[in-house]
């Protein structure tokens, strides 16, 4: 996002100011106001590459001089406290060159102003040295007074309306961004506000000549303060959001991590149900089987009687006749019964067989079912859990404080008093650690407990006092005897 400005303000008397002083200073020329007397002389003034005076068709050639433009404007007003002129300041892209900018400045004074029956007297600023080399701007000085054929008008009122002013700032951010895309910068510009365009941030001020002098000078001004508050504000509001956009994509991570989780767990529980329903089908036709291999062959033999016994029973005429006498359909009549009582019988068997499976069947569902809910209800507060965890890590780490750095030591420490080099605290007598109680422990010297914090013993200590050298930090051939060596070498000892 690149840099936005546009400011309006009015130049009037009764601030003091002078529409000639402020075109001379604009400008960075020497101009004479003949209605003070005063000369205002800018010409050594740094930094002004451009300027030119801008006027619609028609106009006399004299409004092109800027002398005598802003004398006519001085002129023509009688207030004490009369608007002179209206200065529009406005902040260039630091992504074009030079000609870019001009060529974009001047098209938006043309199309807006100068256009509109203005004269614009228009100064293009280079940045300050020792300052923001980014702070291309411009300033353009309009006049407030309709044109007439040899002079100045009534005042245009309309050219004062806030919604004049809001189209201005409209169009200045079009013809930037529009400048931008034709030169191949991927920068844009707003000229909405933060709210306006939903970002959470506090606008800074602008510094304007005095305070930035002063800054430059070493000097803290009173708006500066103000922005480096803003600023710190701002960076606190910043780390703000950033914490809370991290927060809700580990949330989103979270939830998209629970509900993987959950969707792994249907899909391994649904799995498990397809296995036991194959499982139960298999079970049912082995039961079939067996039932087939019991009661099968009894079943067909029974039927097959049964069917026998009901053609006799359906005899007519004489056959009938003779049955009945000799008493054969009584005969097939008990049998038959006695049949299908038998094959009743067997179809009870087989149905309690196939009952008592469905049930044992239910039960596995049902206990299933309960497992798998158990498993849930567990995933579910293992997630709960890791929720809690994770926003308690959260919630730690926004209220840890930064941690702060040691404050380095002194380069010089001060020197010891003779007092304080020979005199010496007497130490208190050494007991064995057994005896010392903690705070005893804590009141003795370094010397004399260990790096453990432990009572070492007195051999122990005098290893690790800082008189006694290590052997491998003493001076070569210090307390060392060395046996002079024999003339025949070899280290043999004399005969």
């Amino acid at each position: 996002m690149a840099d936005y400005r546009f400011s309006a303000k009015v130049i009037k008397r009764s601030n003091g100011q002078s529409a000639v002083a402020a075109a001379a200073y604009r400008s960075a020329e020497r101009l004479l106001d003949e209605r003070t007397g005063s000369m205002s002389d800018y010409s050594r003034k740094a930094g002004v590459i451009h300027a030119e005076v801008m006027t619609p068709e028609g106009t006399p050639d004299w409004m092109h001089d800027r002398a005598q433009l802003w004398n006519a404007v001085e002129a023509a007003e009688r207030r004490k406290d009369a608007q002179l002129a209206r200065e529009i300041q406005l902040s260039l892209p630091h992504e074009l060159d030079q000609a870019q900018r001009k060529a974009l400045l001047l098209d938006f004074v043309q199309e807006q102003f100068v256009g509109k029956g203005m004269i614009a007297d228009i100064a293009i600023h280079a940045p300050n040295a020792e300052g923001d080399q980014r702070n291309h701007h411009a300033h353009v000085m309009l006049t407030m007074r309709e044109l007439t054929g040899e002079g100045f008008g009534k005042k245009a009122r309309d050219w004062n309306s806030p919604d004049q002013l809001a189209q201005w700032r409209e169009q200045w951010a079009h013809h930037q961004n529009r400048t931008l895309e034709r030169h191949g910068h991927a920068a844009r510009v707003d000229h909405r506000s933060f709210e306006a365009q939903g970002i959470d941030r506090e606008p800074t001020k602008h510094l304007g000549p005095t305070a930035s002098d002063m800054e430059r000078g070493g000097k803290a001004s009173r708006i500066g303060n103000e922005n480096r508050a803003i600023d710190s504000a701002n960076t606190e509001r910043a780390h703000n959001q950033i914490e809370a956009v991290r927060l809700a994509s580990h949330k989103a991570r979270f939830e998209v991590w629970a509900q993987e989780k959950a969707v792994e767990l249907e899909a391994a529980q649904d799995l498990t149900k397809l296995d036991l329903d194959q499982k139960h089908h298999q079970q049912r036709q082995r039961l079939e089987a067996r039932l087939k291999d019991d009661y099968g062959q009894a079943k067909a033999t029974i039927k097959a009687e049964l069917q026998t016994i009901d053609r006799r029973l359906e005899a007519k005429g004489v056959k009938k006749v003779l049955r009945d006498v000799f008493g054969r359909s009584r005969t097939d009549k008990t049998a038959r019964e006695e049949m299908a009582a038998s094959l009743r019988d067997i179809q009870t068997r087989e149905d309690e067989r196939r009952q008592a499976l469905a049930a044992q069947q239910d039960r596995e569902r049902g206990q299933l079912h309960e497992r798998q809910e158990q498993r849930q209800q567990a995933q579910a507060r293992g997630i709960e859990k890791a929720r809690e965890r994770a926003q308690a890590e959260h919630a730690r780490k926004s209220t840890q404080k930064p941690r702060e750095r040691p404050a380095k030591p002194s380069p010089t420490p001060p020197a010891a008093t003779p007092a304080q080099t020979h005199q010496r605290s007497p130490e208190p007598p050494v007991q064995s650690s057994e005896r010392l109680s903690l705070d005893d422990k804590k009141r003795l010297p370094d010397t004399v407990l260990g790096e453990r914090g432990k009572l070492e013993k007195p051999w122990q200590r005098a290893s690790l006092s800082n008189d006694n050298k290590r052997p491998w930090t003493r001076e070569r051939g210090e307390g060392i005897e060395r046996k002079p060596k024999s003339p025949r070498g070899g280290g043999h000892k004399p005969k």
